[in-house]
């Protein structure tokens, strides 16, 4: 489909004597980068590409069929395009690697965001890891289960329902919808939809969306903006807004060698300068006072906390019971939480209605333990359970939710893993075994021989 003739006026004018570089590059096959999970031993890709700005990115040189890929399913990696990993760099450069901080993803779905910002962080962090959109919310869910971590929340509410919440946030990332120009040689139907009154109707929405971010940063706190796109509208002429309430803008250091364009309102990554595809990024730090409120919040009725002479069940589970509180609901369904972060948890639980909080890791069921395929991805669980290392082909028929039976497999509750990276559970019994993958999550395609 040929590109809008508005957009490409606009191009050439913005580009100047870059331009004819800029539409042969869109001419070119988008590249494949994937990033690996650091909390997931991951053996594969070892003779990838490296991406410059994130030590976990990697360009692959071919894009596989990742839904036949074990280690995608075990979480090993997020497949990610590499511009918008220099996220990662931003919050490097204006809080710190390893930082344990309170952060809104307030346009989270599908996750890969999410994911990047729970390795960034300290363990001792709180994510939320917000979608409005409510359709959006089981695959951002899945990826958030996939990675692991045991300190995110998920919600699905409008950014103005997060009113209650103002100035509690370290860090709060919109990375806004947008009229996606910059995935235009990945997404046909992108150019078809783009008009510039599209253009006009994404800019409007990105700043009510930033008007309600803007106030949910604590003083001194940081919001991170970004877009797929390249036009000011939407990208420079915003920032420069949110620079006239109440916040600086934060310069980066980017070496020039990675070709990011630096402009006076943020910076952006051109397809013929850096490796990836369109996208525009920028930090402000909040100068306004915004003081973190006091909130009271409550366990929810209809929870019951498990006493700690109760939680002995767990601990052939889960490695560090002691760290944990956990709690049961009514329908038996056992929930997990770090209990450094307790308060976090119950304070999203008591002011968003539409929330998901805690890690749901089994059900009891007459004082027996059956685990979820949540806890089976956990980094939570503890290593010294019995495993079934699969081949490739088993690995496949076993997320196909086919069941599996070999003569010395060890009988009992037993994880399925590919390259030692769990998949989920089977229970092996005398003559065949039971296969707990979720429905949902099966392999449904043909395998291929």
């Amino acid at each position: 489909m040929p590109l809008p003739t508005p957009f490409l006026d606009r191009m050439k004018s913005d580009l100047g004597s870059e331009y004819p570089d800029f539409l042969a590059a869109l001419e070119q096959p988008a590249p494949v980068s994937i990033r690996l999970n650091p909390s997931k031993k991951v053996n594969a890709f070892g003779n990838a590409e490296p991406i410059p700005w994130h030590p976990d990115g990697r360009y692959l040189s071919e894009r596989p069929v990742f839904t036949l890929d074990p280690v995608f399913h075990a979480g090993g990696y997020y497949v990610q395009e590499a511009s918008s990993m220099l996220i990662r760099e931003a919050v490097r450069q204006t809080v710190g690697l390893g930082q344990n901080l309170g952060v809104l993803d307030l346009c989270a779905a599908p996750g890969g965001k999410s994911t990047l910002l729970l390795s960034a962080l300290g363990e001792g962090s709180f994510l939320v890891s917000n979608e409005v959109i409510q359709s959006r919310i089981s695959p951002l869910k899945m990826n958030l289960e996939k990675w692991g971590h045991s300190n995110a929340a998920v919600s699905n509410h409008d950014p103005e329902d997060f009113a209650k919440l103002a100035g509690y946030f370290d860090v709060v990332l919109v990375d806004a919808p947008c009229s996606g120009e910059g995935l235009f040689r990945k997404d046909e139907d992108a150019a078809g939809h783009w008009s510039e009154a599209a253009v006009e109707l994404c800019a409007a929405r990105q700043r009510r969306i930033l008007s309600a971010a803007a106030d949910l940063v604590q003083a001194g706190g940081v919001l991170l903006y970004s877009t797929c796109t390249f036009n000011a509208f939407e990208n420079e002429n915003n920032v420069q807004w949110l620079s006239e309430q109440g916040f600086d803008f934060e310069k980066l250091d980017l070496p020039t060698e990675w070709g990011v364009a630096e402009k006076k309102w943020g910076y952006q990554c051109y397809p013929h300068r850096v490796r990836g595809e369109g996208f525009f990024f920028a930090a402000l730090r909040k100068t306004a006072e915004a003081n973190r409120p006091f909130i009271k919040n409550y366990v929810p009725k209809e929870w019951q906390r498990i006493p700690f002479r109760q939680q002995d069940v767990f601990a052939d589970w889960i490695s560090e019971v002691a760290d944990y509180e956990f709690f049961t609901k009514p329908e038996g369904t056992v929930v997990a939480m770090p209990k450094a972060l307790e308060e976090s948890f119950f304070t999203i639980g008591t002011l968003l209605k539409k929330r998901s909080i805690g890690m749901e890791i089994g059900e009891l069921k007459n004082r027996s333990f059956i685990p979820s395929h949540t806890l089976a991805l956990a980094n939570l669980l503890n290593p010294a359970l019995p495993k079934v290392n699969m081949t490739k082909d088993q690995a496949l028929h076993f997320l196909k939710k086919e069941n599996l039976w070999e003569a010395d497999w060890q009988r009992g509750w037993t994880l399925a893993t590919f390259e030692n990276l769990p998949l989920g559970w089977m229970k092996i019994m005398e003559n065949r075994s039971n296969n707990y993958l979720p429905t949902n999550w099966r392999i449904r395609m043909d395998l291929q021989p």
